[in-house]
């Protein structure tokens, strides 16, 4: 456990550069939810609502780490990131991540229906996967994690 302090030196850490998330999901009340919440967390969003979005963004922009659905009409959350981190498909732009940056990207899914195989993906990958409905606090504790993993 750590002490006050030490978690204080973590938050003055957290703050001293901006983080930006891609939080991708097509059920446009989930995104705004996680938009919302990742916001006050003080973080920069860049949402998308398809996987194929969510991949142009990637491809586009400068990003920290993900938040995903899994179930996405056009492309799974997981399928982003597998075809992300093969490599662009599109020359990016400048200042997006170079490509062993990429594949360090770290991974926060979302999925209403998971089953034990996704959790054993994201678990074997190092990410990490939130049953939906979610309690917003599992949220933050799971972009704190990576956070935390980020400063360090």
């Amino acid at each position: 456990v750590r002490s006050g302090r030490a978690v204080g030196i973590v938050m003055d850490r957290m703050r001293s550069r901006q983080f930006t998330v891609l939080v991708g999901d097509d059920d446009a009340s989930v995104l705004q939810c996680v938009v919302e919440l990742i916001r006050v967390e003080g973080l920069t969003v860049r949402p998308a609502r398809s996987g194929s979005e969510a991949l142009h963004v990637l491809l586009s922009t400068p990003v920290d780490f993900t938040i995903l659905d899994v179930h996405m009409p056009d492309m799974t959350g997981f399928e982003v990131m597998e075809r992300y981190l093969a490599g662009p498909l599109i020359a990016p732009a400048a200042g997006a991540p170079e490509r062993q940056v990429a594949r360090r990207l770290p991974a926060i899914f979302m999925s209403g229906e998971a089953t034990t195989e996704m959790h054993a993906q994201c678990q074997e990958a190092g990410w990490r996967l939130l049953d939906k409905p979610f309690d917003p606090s599992d949220m933050r504790a799971a972009v704190n994690r990576v956070l935390e993993h980020l400063n360090f």
